[in-house]
């Protein structure tokens, strides 16, 4: 069984219009499809990467590609050995996807893998920008919860075949955990929620490299938009290490409803064998973690999720 990389994630939002204009109108994502319930967007091409939900908040569900329809066949086996329930859909609601799987995992969040339309493979993770600020795909999701990040943590690699790649303990208890389904560094967050009610701390979209961040910085100041964190290079924990795992470079801004959307670019690659690092750290070490490049760190990337 061969597991890519997130393809789509569709996500909450408290007013559809205002919510278009931000990740239409600033940064840039292709409108497919859209009624007064729903949009479907794509930062390239024709498969839905975003799914707008008119109503709400956070995360409604997230979906990994996989290449065959027997890919989904393992999963559903590894399923049910495993006692979860699951839901198979022949025809997708969505352009990029056929078969689509969906289950629960044990933190609550909805799950799906897809195969790619026609040749399409899904879950392949496009890092090509066409010289624009638009981000070139969607990259990775990070899950807050209330559930134990290592309980989390083991269900996904021992029933879905996913790799620890970084956890961070407190006080010996994990209190985040970053897997990966492909080479690179993490495809795959969850963290504990400093707010019970929180279960999205963000979805990540590509780009390309410090000259992408450039262009979608100035878009944002012409915009009248600002940065929340960043940009900056994570540590993983292990101070002036720029190689090691969760050494990706990020930028953060809020949509209009207050989801978190990451802007990613740089992680390694790492082989399936590679046991990764758990590390233990604190509050206090947080800044230097979460940025090499600087102590900027504001309160609200550590306390407020949606």
């Amino acid at each position: 069984m061969a597991i890519n990389r997130i393809d789509h994630a569709a996500v909450r939002v408290k007013d559809l219009g205002q919510a278009l204009e931000w990740y239409e109108g600033v940064l840039g994502l292709t409108v497919l499809d859209r009624n007064a319930d729903r949009a479907l967007l794509a930062c390239s091409g024709t498969a839905t990467d975003l799914t707008l939900i008119d109503g709400g908040q956070s995360i409604e569900s997230f979906a990994f590609g996989v290449d065959h329809a027997d890919d989904l066949d393992e999963i559903i086996s590894r399923l049910d050995k495993n006692g979860v329930a699951y839901k198979r859909y022949k025809e997708a609601d969505r352009p990029g996807h056929s078969d689509i799987l969906g289950f629960d995992l044990p933190s609550g969040h909805r799950m799906e893998f897809v195969v790619g339309d026609g040749d399409r493979r899904a879950g392949v993770t496009s890092f090509q920008s066409d010289g624009s600020f638009i981000p070139t795909d969607i990259d990775h999701i990070n899950l807050l919860g209330e559930g134990d990040p290592q309980e989390f943590s083991e269900f996904m690699k021992m029933v879905l075949g996913f790799k620890q790649s970084l956890a961070l303990t407190i006080a010996g208890k994990w209190a985040a955990s970053w897997l990966r389904a492909s080479k690179l560094d993490h495809d795959l967050a969850y963290m504990q929620a400093q707010r019970p009610s929180d279960r999205l701390h963000h979805v990540a979209f590509a780009v390309q490299d410090g000259n992408h961040y450039f262009r979608l910085s100035d878009r944002l100041t012409e915009t009248g938009n600002r940065w929340e964190f960043g940009p900056g290079r994570h540590m993983g924990g292990i101070p002036r290490d720029t190689q090691g795992f969760g050494t990706n470079n990020f930028a953060y801004a809020f949509d209009p409803t207050g989801n978190r959307n990451e802007f990613s670019c740089g992680m390694n690659e790492f082989e399936d064998d590679d046991p990764g690092y758990i590390g233990e750290t604190s509050p206090e070490k947080f800044p230097e973690i979460m940025n090499g490049w600087a102590y900027n760190m504001p309160e609200s990337f550590m306390t407020i999720g949606s």
